[in-house]
């Protein structure tokens, strides 16, 4: 077992104990399937990349060409070179995450990667360590997903605040 699992499941198993013991009545049912499939959801990752592998989310390392000044993606034999001052990868450098789905999609990007793909589905951009990677999301489950993102984000601008002010 890796070292993340190990912590998955040692952390899964001394919260159900704490929620067990919270609870005063002898004959509790909890239903450990449902509790795991919870809680997996809300357990610390180390990085996105780490997430993305765990939820087997396909993704693609979206490089910036100082040379152009563009973000390239190179996929399927394709390679797509996109301005960094056009449509969301004008924003790249400013945050963390962006979210495009059916309804934020006003410049068709959606229908561009679609066509690499063979497939429809909603896509964000996440930036950790300098690295962007384009992240595609299964339409069913992209709003769990942007919301975990979200959190990790939220918690490790959290982290360095902290370490800022110490």
């Amino acid at each position: 077992m890796s070292n993340n699992e190990d912590t998955l499941i040692s952390k899964l198993i001394e919260e159900t104990c704490a929620e067990t013991e919270e609870k005063d009545q002898p004959n509790s049912f909890v239903d450990l399937r449902k509790y795991f499939e919870k809680r997996l959801n809300e357990v610390d990752f180390l990085s996105i990349a780490d997430y993305l592998d765990q939820h087997h989310l396909s993704h693609q390392l979206v490089s910036f060409q100082s040379d152009s000044k563009c973000y390239r993606l190179s996929f399927k034999q394709s390679v797509l070179d996109f301005p960094s001052n056009w449509s969301v990868f004008k924003n790249i450098k400013t945050t963390d995450l962006i979210y495009v789905d059916q309804t934020l999609d006003e410049d068709f990007l959606l229908d561009i990667f679609s066509e690499l793909c063979g497939s429809f589905q909603n896509i964000v951009l996440v930036k950790e360590n300098q690295e962007v990677q384009l992240v595609f999301l299964p339409e069913e489950s992209s709003s769990d997903h942007v919301k975990w993102m979200r959190n990790y984000f939220e918690k490790k601008g959290e982290e360095v605040a902290e370490k800022a002010a110490a």
